[in-house]
């Protein structure tokens, strides 16, 4: 005859005889502190990501117009958030403090206290560096932002002259063709190839040569090509790149176009009416149209988009250009 034993569940808790509901208990609040200390270390991280991200949002916007308060409130919400995580820092160590004081007091015989005689060693170093880091980030945040506001040329880039696009051209000569000269002409301008057709020898005035990759190419479908920039180092620079074309190269800048005389079947502006002030450019689209032959045609391609005060460049649009040229056909 046998007989069965029912098994069972003997709890041996750890807790100097604590019973199984503070057993449970301690257990949770063990994960807890896990979870606010991997919490606590992950602060950094978002920093790092929040304020990066914000900075670089900064360098990328324009600083024309009401563009610049993007800018300021961009720096603002940086500086503003390395501060509130700073004190997010505070209230987690405080918590995770509590955590600690309590574990000590339930289990002190397995309480690892880890204390240290050292400042850079002590309970609270971690986020006394955490601290520091963010506030420099704030700091340097608060510093741009004022900066800013205090630069006028900021926020007024109705300031900016065209002599500050032929400094910037003259200064960077030597890396723009890198940019322009990687694509073709053909493939840049492929409705002016159109335009012109199987014509040959036209009489063509490319305003703001650049490089002179396109003047170059027009005159190797023979055609008569004055090039024309304001920029004295880019105009070596085609002469020096294209210098067995039969292009005319010529120093000379909008509005006046003083040097420029006769009329072209073509007149080409690549790039170029951006950095026409806007009051100039009525004065400007008159003294092109002025230079095209009867019949002849202006072929212009826009940038999009905002001005950059740095290279005098200001916005445009194709509606403005429609509008000149309502206004003088008007007259």
């Amino acid at each position: 005859m046998s007989t069965t034993r029912n098994p069972q569940l003997i709890v041996q808790p750890p807790l100097n005889g604590a019973d199984p509901l503070s057993l449970a208990a301690y257990n949770q609040n063990f994960e807890n502190i896990r979870a606010l200390n991997t919490l606590m270390w992950q602060i950094p991280l978002i920093a790092m990501t929040l304020t990066g991200g914000l900075w670089f949002g900064v360098s990328s916007v324009s600083k024309e117009g009401g563009l610049s308060l993007l800018r300021i409130a961009l720096l603002g919400v940086a500086a503003v958030g390395d501060l509130l995580l700073i004190l997010v820092l505070e209230r987690l160590r405080h918590i995770i403090g509590e955590y600690l004081s309590w574990l000590e007091d339930a289990y002190p015989r397995g309480y690892v206290a880890a204390t240290s005689t050292r400042w850079f060693n002590s309970s609270k170093s971690a986020k006394f560096s955490f601290q520091l880091m963010l506030g420099f980030a704030a700091a340097v945040s608060f510093v741009l932002l004022f900066q800013m506001m205090l630069t006028k040329s900021d926020t007024h880039p109705a300031k900016a002259t065209p002599k500050a696009v032929v400094a910037w051209y003259d200064a960077d000569a030597r890396e723009i063709p890198d940019g322009y000269e990687g694509l073709d002409a053909s493939d840049t301008h492929p409705e002016l190839l159109r335009m012109i057709g199987s014509s040959k020898g036209l009489n063509i005035l490319d305003v703001g040569s650049g490089t002179g990759r396109d003047a170059a190419a027009l005159a190797q479908l023979r055609h008569q090509v004055t090039a024309v920039d304001p920029s004295t180092a880019m105009l070596r620079v085609g002469r020096a790149l294209y210098p067995g074309n039969n292009a005319r190269w010529m120093s000379d800048a909008m509005p006046a176009l003083g040097k420029v005389t006769g009329t072209y079947d073509v007149v080409l502006l690549s790039a170029v009416w951006m950095h026409v002030p806007p009051a100039d450019r009525r004065a400007s689209f008159s003294r092109l149209l002025d230079l095209t032959a009867p019949g002849g045609r202006i072929y212009m391609t826009l940038r999009l988009g905002p001005g950059d005060v740095d290279r005098a460049m200001w916005s445009t649009s194709a509606d403005e250009f429609v509008k000149l040229a309502t206004q003088r056909e008007a007259r």
